[in-house]
């Protein structure tokens, strides 16, 4: 199939070869990794309330982790619909709902970088900090299969924290500010090579699948020219068998036969005879052979030569002139057709 033909034949709301298959490993990669991130996420924002509780954030903390708990139990439900869904259902929709999760886990870690962001000690500040940089840097592995994923969760989380920390908490601070803001764009851009670079190998993936189905169907198909191939030579090799064992006996016939038998050309000259007309004429084959047939047969009202071009065979009574005389007898006239070089003729067969 030609790429026009595939572009004419794909569903125009899923995009053309190979997107839709392309989609469906995308999001398939993104919810075999799904469970184990939202697992990590959540122990994490377990061990941030321990911390929040810790720092006289009670209140607001709790509320915080109940929003925590919201987004694992709807990453949860995802993840569960996804293995329970129908074999027809549309990826792109289930990329879409990952990507919804992330955006809300997103806004809960920019919230814990903001407005939950410690005034105490500085060990608490760089927990904070340390615990969204990995949960936002660590998880690009986990949600680059699906473009935009890891976006809507790092560009909610690191942005705001970002700005607060260096523009809005204690002053401006503008190379502090900028360098932390390259750092949320490096990680949105790495995120991106990674993407690219896994829808590479997922397209190679189809090519290879396709190959190996082309190949498949190639060698199915050659093997049955091959059985047919050996079937026509085996019948081949069959009748040619039986034909030279039809040739054979033939052969056999002709020259074992009681009976005088006599092959000659169109004009009646004598080709081949069998020992029994030697012994009926008393003369050998090469003495025979090449003469006419008048020497040796007396034909009463028959021309010899219209015996070739008869189209049937006919039978007369006939005088065979050998040495002792002459013997009355039968004689079968059969026409005989053209044969590789051999001119037609007729066979005579004397009884």
């Amino acid at each position: 199939m030609s790429d026009n033909d595939k572009h004419e034949h794909a569903d125009p709301a899923r995009g053309p070869w190979p997107e839709p298959r392309l989609k469906a490993l995308q999001v398939d990669e993104l919810y075999a990794l799904a469970p184990s991130a939202t697992a990590f996420s959540y122990f994490g924002a377990l061990l941030t309330l321990g911390v929040l509780i810790q720092s006289g954030e009670i209140g607001r903390g709790a509320i915080w982790f109940l929003w925590a708990t919201a987004v694992t139990f709807f990453r949860s439900t995802c993840i569960v619909a996804y293995r329970r869904r129908s074999l027809d259902s549309d990826p792109e929709a289930w990329g879409r709902l990952v990507v919804a999760a992330n955006f809300l886990a997103g806004v809960q870690w920019g919230v814990l970088g903001t407005l939950l962001f410690p005034e105490g000690p500085a060990y608490l500040q760089l927990f904070t900090l340390m615990v969204i940089i990995c949960f936002v840097a660590g998880s690009v592995t986990a949600y680059a299969a699906v473009k935009g994923a890891h976006a809507a969760l790092s560009i909610p989380a690191t942005v705001p924290t970002s700005i607060y920390l260096f523009f809005v908490q204690d002053g401006v601070h503008w190379y502090e500010g900028v360098m932390a803001l390259f750092f949320c764009f490096a990680i949105v851009f790495f995120a991106r090579r990674l993407h690219r670079h896994l829808e590479q190998g997922f397209r190679l993936q189809i090519e290879r699948d396709d190959l190996l189905s082309v190949t498949g169907i190639l060698n199915e198909k050659l093997e049955r020219e091959n059985r047919d191939l050996s079937h026509r030579v085996a019948v081949r090799g069959v009748s040619a068998e039986s034909a030279r064992e039809r040739a054979d006996r033939l052969q056999a016939l002709f020259e074992r036969s009681a009976l005088p038998q006599i092959e000659c050309d169109a004009a009646g000259n004598v080709l081949v005879c069998n020992p029994a007309a030697e012994r009926l004429f008393g003369l050998r084959h090469d003495e025979i052979a090449g003469r006419s047939l008048t020497i040796f047969l007396r034909i009463p009202g028959s021309d010899v030569k219209s015996l070739a071009s008869a189209p049937h065979g006919e039978i007369f009574d006939v005088e065979a002139l050998g040495r002792n005389g002459a013997r009355k007898c039968r004689a079968s006239f059969t026409p005989l057709p053209a044969t590789g070089d051999r001119l037609p003729g007729f066979g005579v067969v004397l009884v």
